[in-house]
């Protein structure tokens, strides 16, 4: 495989809408910049107006979240730079995986702090801190129970069901790392993987807490600061923004206008990735995470007994405001108003609901990030990339669907440069040329050529089933090696990225992994890059 990346809107794995926002400006009403290391200049000027209050207040409880920590390598500068008022932030975020998860957890960290460097290199008198915004007060706990790897899929259960998933203490540790143990036996850094699992999980610790650890004892060398953003303070300090979102549904009526604005510019219905609620905060009570429904002036809190009138929950608010958690739309707000913050590093679908919220940064007075997707990564072996460099397979290949990549590899190597596209292109060419010469002489014989081209393509795709199927047999065993090849790409059919874990791989070649794919990662292209382990 001579190319090793390709930009992502090439890949039939982007969706419409995120094609659409990477190729040109006509969304550009919706975001900010691109992720262009030249606009930069233009973020930190508007974020240079971050207040030293807002500062000392992120530095000092930051400080305190990273108390029992230990060995705090690069972070400690990192922490420290949050004072001075030249640092920025580069913020990604993700629900508290076990074990982080499938792989794009760790690409998402990797881009932040990549871009954190180059940015640093650009504008050597400012600091650039990546952050890992840790969401801890989601509470599906289905979504981030388990892992997976090859063979197995490893499980935890909670101590209580129902809870924030932060305050959520994991059962089933031990049988974990029994598993671990067998399933990575005979694996050089076997040991490792267990240890860093051990080391941050306890049954006594909560998930937000373990995370944080594990995170941090895989990127504490890269100054990876990580924020739990279930706090009273600060909370406390986004009040006024909560009172607002209580009292005008502000999130519903700005965004829903945004969504009419993005169908009517594209002329076509859009299914969006997240629709507002009438009120997109929930209720935090005996550390459970309930939806607040606003109906007819009444603040109902779902699952539960309780109602509010307007007055009571504002003196609710006011009083504990660190029992009020955002949803999805409000969470960036949150994040944003929290953070001197230049640009947020997501998937798919997180660039997909930020292009929802523009006007209601806006309408805070908030500025609106950079929106970065991430580079999607697949890794592959040496042997592995030697053969589908025999078999000149290319990127796009692996990431079209089965039977195109089968078909893409017959026709690779079928015999004598008979290239069936090709000749079925000229085919189609000749018919064309013979339509519209019959078509001069007799505008009556055209049904008569179609009818006649129709037959032939039917042959000529019969000939060309026949010719592939020949070839196949010829190439069985090359067919069966890319296979696999394929479904290393499509583990269980779900490209790698998404269904695998760090460990399957870091079993290998253990922090050598990491540093590989930092390396090539593309801070400022969207890319997706084949990098070799």
């Amino acid at each position: 495989m001579k190319e090793k990346n390709i930009n992502i809107e090439q890949a039939p794995i982007a969706s419409k809408l995120i094609k659409i926002f990477l190729s040109g400006n006509k969304l550009k009403n919706f975001y900010s910049f691109k992720n262009d290391i030249k606009n930069y200049d233009k973020l930190i000027k508007q974020r240079s107006s971050f207040s030293q209050k807002k500062r000392l207040l992120l530095h000092n409880v930051i400080e305190e979240q990273y108390k029992n920590i230990d060995d705090l390598g690069s972070v400690s500068e990192s922490i420290n730079d949050l004072r001075k008022p030249n640092s920025f932030t580069i913020t990604t975020g993700h629900q508290l995986s076990l074990n982080t998860g499938p792989l794009y957890y760790i690409y998402k960290i990797l881009h932040c702090i990549k871009i954190s460097k180059g940015l640093k290199e650009k504008y050597s008198k400012y600091n650039f801190i990546p952050i890992f915004w840790m969401a801890s007060e989601d509470h599906d706990f289905n979504e981030i129970k388990s892992f997976q790897t090859k063979n197995r899929q490893y499980e935890i259960d909670a101590n209580k069901s129902g809870l924030c998933t932060g305050r959520t203490k994991p059962l089933n540790l031990s049988k974990i790392i029994d598993e671990l143990d067998d399933n990575f036996k005979n694996k050089p850094f076997k040991d490792e993987v267990i240890t860093l699992f051990k080391s941050a999980y306890d049954n006594e610790r909560s998930l937000a807490e373990s995370t944080k650890r594990l995170v941090h004892s895989i990127f504490k060398d890269y100054g990876l600061v990580i924020i739990d953003a279930d706090n009273y303070d600060f909370k406390s300090s986004f009040k006024h923004i909560l009172k607002d979102e209580i009292s005008n549904l502000s999130c519903h009526n700005h965004v829903l206008n945004t969504n009419k604005k993005i169908s009517n510019l594209l002329k076509e219905k859009i299914n969006f990735q997240v629709n507002p609620r009438k009120l997109n905060l929930f209720l935090i009570e005996n550390d459970k995470r309930y939806r607040i429904e606003y109906s007819k002036g009444e603040y109902n809190i779902l699952g539960t007994e309780l109602s509010f009138k307007k007055a009571e929950i504002l003196k609710l608010l006011n009083n504990n405001p660190e029992m009020f958690s955002p949803n999805v739309l409000m969470r960036p707000v949150y994040q944003e108003f929290l953070l001197p913050n230049l640009s947020y590093v997501g998937g798919k679908a997180e660039i997909a609901y930020w292009l929802q919220l523009k006007s209601l940064f806006q309408h805070h007075q908030i500025p609106f990030p950079i929106l970065t997707l991430r580079n999607s990564v697949l890794l592959l072996n040496k042997r592995d990339l030697d053969l589908l460099n025999k078999n000149k397979i290319k990127l796009i290949d692996l990431l079209s669907s089965k039977d195109i990549f089968i078909k893409n590899l017959v026709n690779n190597n079928i015999q004598n440069n008979f290239d069936l596209e090709t000749n079925k292109s000229e085919f189609e060419s000749a018919f064309k040329k013979l339509l519209k010469a019959t078509l001069d002489i007799d505008k009556s014989l055209e049904s008569l050529v179609k009818s006649a081209q129709s037959k032939q393509l039917k042959i000529f795709d019969s000939i060309e089933k026949k010719i592939i199927k020949s070839h196949k047999r010829k190439i069985s065993e090359n067919i069966n090696s890319c296979e696999k090849i394929y479904d290393k790409v499509y583990a269980d059919g779900i490209f790698q990225e998404r269904r695998l874990n760090y460990s399957e791989f870091y079993s290998y070649i253990g922090k050598n992994m990491i540093k590989l794919i930092y390396e090539s990662i593309h801070p400022f292209d969207n890319k997706i890059i084949v990098v070799e382990i």
